[in-house]
């Protein structure tokens, strides 16, 4: 019973994702709001909160971390560049719509994301964003899955939800129909991720991989959209 009551609040918690970015985004048109909501409440608090009702707490923190490995890095490092420069090229390729860019922008102001943030609201999603994400999603999610279904389930449930609120951004920035396109590629990627996680347990090798494939994103704002 206590595994099950476990299972559906890690379920739970992926929906929670979603609903968090859809509340910081949609309704409150606020990233500073998007970002407490999204990477305090649901990446930090909700692993630690769960983990100290488990029991688990340090357990799982060094589950989540691990220790450095030379050959998982060489493989997130590979992947992460193929991400960075496909992520590059495919938004250079969208931006070529006439009036995208200005549009786009006008959404990421909207949102509170002004000219003299562009570059900490860069770093800050490159570096800290996709930390947290890991250590939420493969390092926490994911492993909790794992202990109650099959390794492939859990690594397909888990790129679901990782991938499902990343529809909300997309549709929102890029429309409907590539909104849907952009979500199932990051949801292969979250299976490449969830499989690394399995190879590589610690947070090193996919953590850099995101931090490429966040860049990846990050350079079009910077060069054709700010």
């Amino acid at each position: 019973m206590t595994q099950k009551r476990s299972l559906l609040l890690v379920i739970g918690y992926g929906f929670t994702a979603t609903l968090s970015i859809f509340y910081g985004l949609v309704e409150k048109q606020s990233l500073f709001v998007t970002f407490v909501c999204f990477h305090l409440l649901v990446c930090f608090c909700i692993p630690v909160l769960h983990a100290w009702w488990e029991g688990s707490l340090r357990k799982s923190w060094l589950l989540a971390w691990g220790k450095f490995e030379g050959k998982g890095t060489i493989r997130g490092l590979a992947f992460g560049v193929l991400l960075l420069i496909g992520g590059t090229a495919g938004i250079w390729l969208l931006l070529q719509a006439g009036g995208r860019a200005v549009q786009i922008r006008g959404v990421l102001e909207a949102w509170g994301l002004a000219d003299r943030w562009i570059w900490w609201f860069s770093l800050y999603l490159t570096v800290v964003n996709s930390l947290l994400e890991e250590l939420f999603w493969r390092g926490f999610v994911l492993q909790r899955l794992a202990r109650s279904l099959a390794r492939s389930v859990a690594v397909l449930l888990t790129s679901f939800f990782y991938s499902l609120y990343h529809l909300v951004v997309s549709t929102v920035l890029f429309g409907y129909q590539w909104g849907c396109f952009i979500t199932l590629l990051i949801f292969a990627v979250g299976g490449v991720w969830g499989w690394m996680k399995e190879r590589f347990p610690s947070v090193y090798p996919t953590w850099i991989s995101h931090m490429l494939a966040d860049l990846g994103l990050v350079i079009p704002v910077i060069w054709w959209i700010y």
